[in-house]
């Protein structure tokens, strides 16, 4: 089954699973316009590790987008979001209410169908990885509007948020592919790596970003200090006066971010230390893929180079 093939299994069975009597259409047709990253890595892996049926693990990546899914329609609530893949948000259309439930619809047929499909382990891996990412939303919501968010907070919330889903779809590969319980922690500790790295360039991104397609310093204009805006801090006190007043006013004082702005764009140190975390993200991700029997390196390998080197 080639990819493209393997995408579409993936549609065909999300719309069959969320089209229900009495659901909306237009919020199953959330399912279009995305660039289905997480079903694309199980893709990937699934090749690199060589395994014949790929068609057993349709229900997986299904899941994994679905819950991917069902995390932004709340994302989109706790942060006002209007846009989301080029229209109105489910929330700018049907208010918060409608955006929230859904996310619980999809959260939830996510659940059945990956317990439907595999054995109870698969389902204890991806019902862990949703109270993660719950915990640490309501954990980044708390730290909203603070300046003094540390390193070490900064990473636990983006392993919930980020990390834990990509970990949790490479830990039931490895379930599924029937690996020994050693690869199976590899698999895991790689997932996680991937998510984290993922994250880094995205709130990279965000903050130095000009051909993303976004809005720059999303993030810090909803109150979230991110690892880029952390570091910027360190090295520059007019930086930090400045995100502080508009923290205060609760992003009242919108002026300030083109300030912010022109003063990132004359400043390029926090760059390197960016890299850096990111360099070494990738080579505990590709220790971790080393240590797995047979894995084909080479053939993830594209995969891994397409997160890293997204638009700056």
């Amino acid at each position: 089954m080639r990819e493209e093939e393997f995408l579409e299994r993936v549609n065909k069975t999300a719309v069959e699973l969320l089209k229900q009597k009495g659901v909306f259409e237009d919020i199953v047709s959330e399912l279009k316009g995305g660039k289905q990253v997480r079903p694309r890595t199980i893709y990937n892996l699934i090749e690199a590790i060589s395994v014949g049926d790929k068609e057993k693990y349709v229900p997986l990546a299904t899941a994994t987008e679905v819950v991917h899914l069902a995390s932004l329609f709340h994302d989109d609530v706790i942060d006002n979001g209007t846009i989301r893949r080029g229209r109105p948000t489910l929330n700018v259309r049907y208010g918060n209410l409608i955006s929230i439930l859904a996310g619980d619809y999809f959260y939830s047929s996510a659940s059945q169908l990956v317990l439907e499909n595999y054995d109870i382990e698969v389902s204890k891996i991806y019902s862990h990885s949703v109270s993660y990412m719950t915990r640490m939303e309501l954990r980044q919501a708390i730290l909203r509007w603070n300046i003094e968010v540390s390193e070490d907070e900064y990473f636990d919330i983006i392993r919930g948020k980020t990390g834990a889903l990509f970990s949790a779809s490479f830990e039931s590969i490895a379930v599924v592919s029937g690996l020994n319980q050693r690869e199976r922690l590899h698999f895991r500790e790689a997932g996680m790596l991937y998510g984290e790295i993922f994250q880094l360039i995205d709130d990279l991104l965000d903050f130095v970003g000009t051909e993303t397609g976004k809005n720059r310093l999303k993030d810090l204009s909803e109150g979230y200090m991110t690892l880029p805006a952390i570091y910027f801090i360190r090295k520059n006190t007019g930086f930090s006066e400045m995100v502080k007043s508009y923290f205060m006013s609760k992003g009242e004082q919108s002026d300030i971010l083109y300030a912010i702005q022109k003063m990132i764009d004359g400043r390029s140190e926090f760059l390197d230390l960016m890299n850096g975390i990111i360099q070494d993200r990738r080579e505990k991700l590709l220790f971790h893929l080393g240590e797995i029997g047979g894995f084909n390196t080479e053939l993830f390998m594209p995969r891994i180079n397409s997160i890293i080197e997204r638009k700056r």
